[in-house]
């Protein structure tokens, strides 16, 4: 067997018949990996997490929307289409008070 094969090897070592501490005799232990940096501009840091909150905010009211869908068209015949204006304004303002386009105008 190659060295390049082998990533690490690790042994749990005990006193007691549970358990154990690991301790790495080759390579490197998981833990020890160093997380990456994020890459960005400050300047973008807020524009950055205005996106992702108004993206969280509309997969929250779409996951709606398609529950209430499914559950329209399980309960009647052509139900999503009755129901439609009901189950997208209910889905909408699970949003959470969004503005025009989207941007919250009071937090």
């Amino acid at each position: 067997m190659a060295k390049e094969d082998v990533k690490s090897v690790t042994v749990l070592q005990s006193d007691d018949d549970f358990g154990g501490s690991p301790a790495t005799l080759y390579g490197k232990s998981p833990k020890s990996t160093k997380k990456k940096k994020k890459k960005q501009a400050r300047a973008l840091k807020p524009l950055e997490k205005m996106v992702f909150s108004m993206a969280k905010s509309y997969d929250k009211s779409s996951k709606e929307y398609r529950d209430r869908h499914e559950k329209s068209n399980k309960k009647k015949k052509n139900g999503w289409i009755k129901d439609f204006p009901k189950n997208y304004s209910k889905a909408m303002s699970k949003m959470g008070g969004m503005g025009v386009m989207g941007v919250k105008l009071f937090e």
